[in-house]
């Protein structure tokens, strides 16, 4: 009896569960701290052009091995008396992870970089991100595919593989972010280094990772791949558009506009796009919910139904969508406002894309107070979330492309 309670227990062992987790999550934790105290205690201070570098010369590793082993202790101060499943450290490990391997991607594409006097400002289609993001769009495209060859062949292997290129994307589209920031520094001295959301070529590839990582944690937690065959084609299609911006030149990591050499830059833009994102898995599952409806309909035999989720499903992981990206897109346009008082003097200046950003935000909130105060449900809110994407569309790259103002620096050049 004792030795099948063994063999179960190391059968059932994991990295991301109980105490082995608990431990991780605080030594992560740790690490962001000394990340944290380099910036306050450092020898050079925090300098926002060089920070990155800090972090991985000697002395920023030796900050962050000691926040690690500082949390790896405190870990075992409140654990000690008692094991338990450690619920929240077994949510946060995995996303840790996710962070150290895009990081770990990236300098390993470092080492194929083309060597310095190779590197100019004039010509920058010899950088490796150009690789990565090729990549990148290769393999959603192969997802989005897969994803919709799933619903007509559920019982094979191409639903798995598209979950697998949908990650493996999400990846690739991630560290070559962070390789187009580290390649910013390359380019005439450093002196145009910056985080990689400065134009519309680079938060598109954002937008596809966060629309990834959104909609694969919605699958796996979920069990909804079908809804894959809706939400993926929306990334292909940004993915075309993405590549036409590449052929007409505005793939290049270009100096920022005065109003944008601003720490705010860092954390109002991936904010935003957090609510982009989710916004575009709420039309997802708004699209496969109307689908599904008619189908149940006109055709209830149809093959396709045994692979979609239930129409209670669907309205439930279109508003979780919402969910998340609702706070995101909130607090952007209030980290957004901040930033505008500090760059052009006032807080709210009806400019075309703040106004269209108040449009966005009033659908949404519109959405959820329908959905709280009058139980609303079904196909108003199915349609809802797919109006309301179009709304979010025309704020994100319509406004861009066609409306000039005080975000005119967000244009095609």
């Amino acid at each position: 009896m004792t030795t099948m309670t063994m063999d179960s227990e190391v059968s059932t062992f994991s990295i991301f569960k109980g105490r082995v987790a608990h431990i991780r999550a605080w030594a992560y934790m740790g690490m962001l701290v000394g990340m944290v105290a380099l910036a306050l205690f450092g020898s050079d201070g925090y300098a926002e052009d060089n920070y990155i570098f800090q972090l991985f010369s000697m002395q920023g590793l030796t900050w962050m091995a000691a926040g690690a082993v500082a949390g790896i202790g405190f870990s075992f101060t409140i654990s000690k008396t008692k094991f338990r499943p450690y619920r929240f450290s077994e949510i946060v490990v995995p996303w840790f992870d996710g962070a150290v391997l895009l990081v770990a991607l990236m300098g390993i594409y470092t080492l194929f970089e083309p060597s310095a006097a190779m590197i100019t400002y004039e010509d920058q289609s010899n950088l490796f991100s150009g690789r990565v993001v090729m990549a990148m769009n290769v393999l959603l495209l192969f997802s989005a595919l897969c994803y919709i060859a799933y619903l007509f062949a559920p019982d094979s292997f191409i639903g798995k593989l598209g979950t697998i290129t949908a990650w493996s994307g999400v990846y690739a589209g991630g560290s070559a972010l962070l390789l187009r920031w580290y390649e910013s520094y390359l380019l005439m001295g450093g002196d145009i280094g910056h985080a990689p959301v400065s134009n519309l070529y680079e938060v598109f590839i954002l937008l596809f990772c966060v629309i990834g990582v959104v909609y694969l944690t919605l699958e796996s937690r979920h069990k909804a791949r079908g809804l894959g065959a809706f939400v993926m084609p929306l990334v292909a299609a940004g993915v075309f558009f993405a590549i036409w911006l590449e052929s007409v030149g505005q793939s290049d990591i270009k100096p920022l506009v005065p109003a944008l050499q601003s720490y705010w830059m860092k954390i109002h833009v991936p904010l935003n796009f957090v609510g982009y994102g989710s916004f575009a898995v709420a039309c997802g599952a708004g699209m496969a919910w109307l689908l599904r409806n008619r189908l149940e309909e006109k055709s209830p035999n149809a093959k396709v139904l045994a692979v979609l989720p239930s129409l209670k499903q669907l309205d439930q992981l279109s508003y979780k969508a919402v969910a998340v990206g609702f706070p995101a897109f909130t607090l952007a346009t209030i980290l957004g406002a901040a930033w505008a008082a500090e760059a052009w003097g006032g807080y709210w200046s009806w400019d075309p894309k703040e106004t269209w950003a108040l449009i966005v935000w009033l659908v949404y909130g519109a959405y959820l107070h329908a959905r709280f105060s009058h139980g609303l449900q079904g196909k108003t809110l199915a349609w809802w979330t797919v109006l309301g994407f179009v709304v979010t569309v025309f704020c994100f790259v319509g406004v861009n492309m066609y409306l000039s103002g005080l975000h005119s620096y967000g244009q095609l050049t």
